[in-house]
């Protein structure tokens, strides 16, 4: 005190002004490794948290955990020949170890698409609802790969319940344990979507969900009342928010649903219910490996 009072007034002023900098510094500092931005694009998705994640909130109460069979890549693979499409095999990603990227090369189809979805994003189930059934008609003849990886990134948008969190370990579950099974759960979780802003399904109506689009496998019901996989969710949403994203140009997830076909994203000009939108983008990476099969059938427009 009785060195400030040897100060002038305008050195006292000085010194104020310098202490209230440092403050407003510090609190700015410290909101920018908190802040979790998110964003709503009319034809992009749900933008996602694009920094600050060390100090947010994926990793906060439970441990990553040992992964799901079948999702080594954390996304499960689907193959197709014939008319038929059945998941890749793989173990589960050991606790503490990393995914083991998908390389395209092992596959003959042309065309591999690559989807980052959060089961609660209604962006997402626009995406899904319309497109789909393309998607899997291109599997089944063999024209394309397809990888689905399900993250979490809407969890606080349902008052507090983790749907998406929950919904995302539904079909880890089932990727584990029933992995055939997984596109038509996720149909169903996409179709049965809650509204944000409220609770979302229990995990006794994820159950049901599961079981009614034909899951028959004793270990998926505990698996989705235990929350097996929820602490892999979260660590494999941290590592595709933080990136890059293997096999693509694209540094990292910012939002849902990414989509990308032969490593390329697809950004619609319209709206992400637009079938024939999206079966020109794959018409285009077809052609681009100068392969001149017609990928999939004419899509009905949609209105």
């Amino acid at each position: 005190m009785a060195q400030q009072a040897r100060l002038t007034k305008d050195q006292r002023r000085e010194m104020a002004r310098e202490m209230a900098r440092a403050e407003r510094e510090k609190r700015q500092k410290a909101q920018a490794r908190n802040r979790i931005l998110v964003r709503v694009g009319a034809t992009v998705g749900v933008l996602a948290l694009l920094g600050g994640v060390a100090g947010g909130i994926w990793l906060a109460t439970r441990p990553a955990g040992p992964g799901p069979a079948n999702m080594a890549s954390d996304g499960i693979l689907f193959t197709g020949s014939g008319d038929e499409i059945k998941h890749v095999a793989t173990p589960g990603i050991p606790d503490g170890d990393d995914p083991v990227a998908t390389d395209p090369s092992n596959y003959a189809a042309p065309l591999h698409i690559v989807s980052y979805i959060d089961f609660g994003c209604p962006y997402c189930q626009q995406f899904e609802l319309a497109n789909a059934e393309q998607i899997q008609e291109l599997v089944a003849s063999g024209q394309a790969t397809y990888e689905v990886h399900p993250i979490n990134l809407l969890s606080g948008a349902f008052l507090g319940s983790k749907y998406s969190l929950r919904s995302a370990n539904a079909g880890a579950c089932v990727a584990a344990y029933e992995p055939d099974k997984f596109l038509d759960v996720s149909a169903a979780l996409f179709e049965n979507q809650p509204s944000e802003s409220t609770r979302g399904l229990t995990n006794g109506e994820l159950v049901d969900l599961v079981k009614e689009a034909g899951v028959t496998a004793p270990e998926v019901d505990g698996c989705i009342n235990g929350g097996e996989f929820q602490g892999w969710v979260d660590a494999a949403t941290e590592r595709a928010l933080l990136g890059p994203l293997p096999n693509t140009e694209e540094p990292r997830v910012t939002g849902t649903p990414t989509i990308l076909v032969n490593g390329k994203r697809y950004q619609p000009t319209t709206s992400l219910a637009d079938t024939a939108a999206f079966a020109a983008f794959v018409q285009s990476m077809l052609a681009a490996t100068g392969d001149d099969a017609d990928p999939t059938p004419t899509p009905t427009p949609t209105p």
